[in-house]
């Protein structure tokens, strides 16, 4: 059976570390493995699960657009932040 373009695109969406998207993902927060202290500053700055976020510049600090603003954060932080690619135009799109 051949799959759809929605189903080839959401198959290879797979979970990655923030740091690791190129400039322009978009994606949604699916977890965050850190200590309370740095969960507790990315939180304040907006970045928690389920948010969506838009990977504006690669580098260090990672540029990201959230919340129609925009905010650094160190590649070191970013490491620890996991991210479920947006596909096929929209992120509810790959999940079930």
């Amino acid at each position: 059976m051949k799959r759809s373009n929605k189903e080839t695109c959401c198959a290879s969406a797979a979970r990655r570390r923030l740091n690791e998207l190129p400039s322009g993902s978009r994606g949604v927060v699916h977890h965050i493995e850190t200590a309370e202290t740095a969960l507790h500053r990315l939180m304040a700055m907006g970045l928690c699960v389920g948010r969506e976020i838009k990977v504006v510049r690669q580098g260090n600090p990672l540029i990201l657009g959230l919340l129609g603003a925009r905010i650094g954060v160190s590649s070191r932080l970013a490491h620890h932040v996991v991210v479920q690619p947006s596909c096929c135009g929209s992120t509810r799109d790959c999940q079930s």
